[in-house]
């Protein structure tokens, strides 16, 4: 696999009980309605200084990208094209639970693990997401247990000015025809600020982590799905009169041989595999991409990869 790198590691995580407040704008698209009520998390709202979204039980917010573009193979590509910044909170059992990741000038990333851990919050994983990219980034993976808005404070106080609220999507796509690239790929994208983004959980239900059903194990048995993070997300912008496709598909093991095969066919590099989590199951690894061509053979690589993988059918075909 061709220049492969990625990093984990492990440390402790504090354990407090779960608490949360009042109220917070409801999600941009429909998601499962909430047996949470979105009040409770206005605490966490409110200490982070940024407003978030209800998916299903789970509170998100998105996080703005570091200024500046990052140079690939010639091509310049904004931070949240290549991936995104987020973190969100839910309540397992008695206790609650944080998840996020962050991505950073790679100068940056030592520091701010150090920061993590010394707010008592476990850092899971590490990885260049694309190697040989100016300037050099990483991404962090984070999560920790506890009370809600005590979490949120750690991680204010870990990040700092890293821990900006993301703005609004721009629904443009530049000089994307998203119409042709929807159809080849026969799913609907999301148009933001130039760039067209694919997500695509999968069918089976993955879970973290050790022993089901204990409360004392907040993140015991607790359902993995796209809004922590546990989905493939990739990007399309177009670079003068051709495109740059550059993302992650969530694989098993077995799967990860026969999906770069399909994606090389096409010109796409597979620059990364890693676990960004230690304990799931079943297992996911993240196989990072980059491309750079015709965005509909770009396209018809993607389609060939997720045809190797075990994704969920699209709800809405274009």
């Amino acid at each position: 696999m061709s220049s492969i790198r990625s990093r984990s590691c492990g440390i402790c995580a504090a354990a407090l009980v779960f608490l949360a407040t009042p109220g917070i704008r409801p999600a941009r698209q429909a998601a499962t309605p909430s047996r949470l009520a979105p009040d409770r998390w206005a605490a966490v709202a409110r200490t982070l200084g940024m407003a978030g979204e209800i998916r299903g039980e789970v509170f998100r917010l998105r996080l703005a990208p570091f200024a500046g573009r990052i140079w690939m193979a010639g091509a310049p590509l904004a931070a949240d094209v290549v991936e995104e910044s987020w973190v969100s909170f839910g309540q397992q059992n008695v206790l609650g639970w944080m998840m996020g990741q962050v991505l950073l000038p790679a100068a940056q990333a030592g520091k701010v693990a150090g920061r993590l851990a010394r707010q008592g919050l476990e850092v899971t994983g590490i990885v260049d997401p694309l190697p040989g990219s100016t300037p050099p980034i990483t991404l962090i993976r984070f999560r920790g247990m506890g009370d809600a808005t005590t979490l949120a404070g750690e991680l204010k106080q870990a990040l700092g000015a890293l821990l900006r609220p993301a703005p609004n999507p721009n629904p443009d796509t530049g000089r994307l025809d998203a119409a042709k690239i929807e159809r080849v790929l026969g799913r609907r994208g999301e148009a933001d600020s130039g760039a067209l983004v694919f997500r695509i959980a999968r069918a089976e239900h993955v879970k973290c982590c050790g022993l089901e059903n204990d409360p004392l194990l907040v993140f015991s048995g607790l359902p993995l799905g796209p809004a922590t993070g546990m989905e493939s997300r990739f990007a399309f912008e177009a670079v003068g009169a051709r495109a740059v496709a550059v993302g992650r598909l969530a694989v098993r093991r077995a799967e990860a041989g026969p999906v770069e095969r399909a994606l090389s066919i096409f010109g796409l590099d597979t620059v990364a595999l890693a676990e960004l989590l230690p304990d799931e199951e079943p297992r996911i690894f993240f196989l990072y991409f980059f491309g750079r061509g015709n965005p509909l053979e770009l396209a018809q690589g993607l389609r060939a990869a997720v045809e190797r993988m075990n994704p969920l059918p699209p709800v809405n075909k274009p």
